[in-house]
């Protein structure tokens, strides 16, 4: 009796802790390193990240941060992309939050984002009357990274090359836990219980 009591906390524990799963992302809020305050840097990578062909990294420079000090634009002199390899499998959740460039002077369009992760891929196309400059979105989706180990997580400017693209922040990449798995180890707890009663 003592020890199937024990194994279902154990298995509540789990299905908890699957609940607040570790983030995959690598610098998933761009805080390494750490910009000077009311400045933006450009660079070719950032520690977890890819550049192609560069990365605009901003503390609090035309808007702040949606987690922490530092966040990035993808358009700095043209449009550019980032990216880095999710170490992982099956399905995960993607969330991260976008802000546009949304100002009178600039066409619809300028802010588009791309991204991309295992079977999901989307555009962001925020720029739309109503929206105000620099105010933070969040977005999430289901992606099925399969059985290979690892998938390329990416984010792409697509809108006017004109320096003026979208914001992005506090990105994760959380596994999502199985409801089988979780059926199945109450079902081994139950027959653990039950044979605990025969033995009795």
């Amino acid at each position: 009796m003592k020890i199937s009591g024990y194994l279902l906390t154990l298995a509540l524990g789990i299905a908890a802790s699957g609940a607040e799963a570790a983030n995959l992302v690598v610098n998933g809020s761009f805080e390494d390193p750490l910009q000077a305050a009311g400045t933006f840097g450009v660079y070719d990578s950032l520690p977890g990240w890819s550049g192609d062909p560069d990365i605009e990294l901003r503390n609090a420079f035309d808007g702040v941060a949606q987690d922490g000090l530092n966040f990035v634009e993808l358009d700095t002199f043209a449009n550019s992309r980032m990216s880095q390899v999710i170490v992982g499998t099956g399905l995960v959740r993607l969330s991260f939050w976008f802000s546009p460039r949304a100002t009178p002077s600039l066409p619809a369009g300028s802010s588009t984002l791309g991204f991309s992760l295992g079977d999901l891929s989307g555009v962001v196309l925020a720029d739309a009357p109503g929206v105000a400059a620099h105010e933070w979105q969040a977005l999430s989706g289901l992606a099925n990274l399969g059985n290979a180990g690892s998938a390329v997580l990416s984010f792409e400017a697509l809108g006017l090359s004109d320096q003026f693209g979208g914001s992005l922040d506090n990105i994760s990449v959380t596994p999502v836990p199985v409801p089988g798995a979780f059926v199945l180890l109450l079902s081994g707890v139950g027959l653990l219980r039950l044979g605990t009663r025969r033995s009795a």
